[in-house]
């Protein structure tokens, strides 16, 4: 018997490679150049930075005063020498009774660093600063904010306090009343919560209140009839 033919079997046939189309010279060389400047500029503005941090910390530590705290503020934004520069220069603006450019200071204090640890005390030293000056409506809306921040301002109850006097300087003593009486009820053992209770105690008794019953005067005590 003769054997099957033997079919050859076909040979594999190789295609040759190909680059992807994002690895093309003409692709991959504008994003290289891209990534490069990226990180060249990151650097650039690091090195800036460090540099502007070290200035001005060496400008506050060497000649502390009010015409560095104004270069400070003018020439190095941002830096944390600069927000000490702010809160000495509303201190100081305080001291002088200059209440509104105080006020102007906090005020940039909390936008130029809304994260900074003392935030919050400069943004209710700001309310204070308002109703120093007089603008009552001004400062009633920083302490009205500051009572409902979320999560609770740690000058909530000293913003309650504030709130009542201005009400009591307008006579609402009864708004000013319930202002103290809700903020004694929240417990939030503040230090303001002595100076609520006391300013709560002065309050005169609300109109609704029982008018305390007359006592008639003892009887006079008659001499025997001789």
């Amino acid at each position: 018997m003769s054997s099957p033919t033997t079919v050859p079997s076909e040979e594999p046939r190789l295609l040759p490679a190909q680059i992807p189309p994002w690895l093309q010279p003409r692709i991959l060389i504008p994003i290289t150049l891209a990534l490069l400047a990226g990180i060249a500029l990151l650097l650039w503005q690091y090195s800036k930075s460090e540099k502007a941090r070290s200035e001005s910390n060496l400008l506050l530590e060497t000649k502390p005063g009010p015409e560095t705290w104004a270069q400070l503020i003018r020439d190095y934004p941002g830096q944390p020498a600069t927000a000490l520069a702010i809160l000495e220069s509303a201190s100081s603006a305080t001291s002088k009774k200059e209440f509104r450019e105080a006020a102007s200071l906090y005020e940039k204090f909390t936008r130029d660093f809304p994260s900074h640890p003392l935030a919050s005390a400069a943004r209710f030293a700001q309310a204070n600063q308002l109703a120093a000056s007089g603008d009552r409506a001004a400062a009633q809306t920083l302490f009205l904010r500051i009572m409902t921040t979320q999560p609770a301002d740690a000058f909530r109850t000293g913003s309650a306090v504030g709130l009542a006097r201005i009400q009591i300087q307008e006579n609402r003593p009864e708004a000013a009343r319930q202002v103290l009486t809700d903020i004694i009820a929240a417990k939030t053992g503040s230090a303001f919560l002595p100076e609520a209770r006391s300013l709560l105690e002065s309050l005169p008794p609300p109109p609704n209140s029982a008018a305390p019953v007359p006592t008639a005067p003892p009887a006079a005590v008659q001499p025997p009839a001789k």
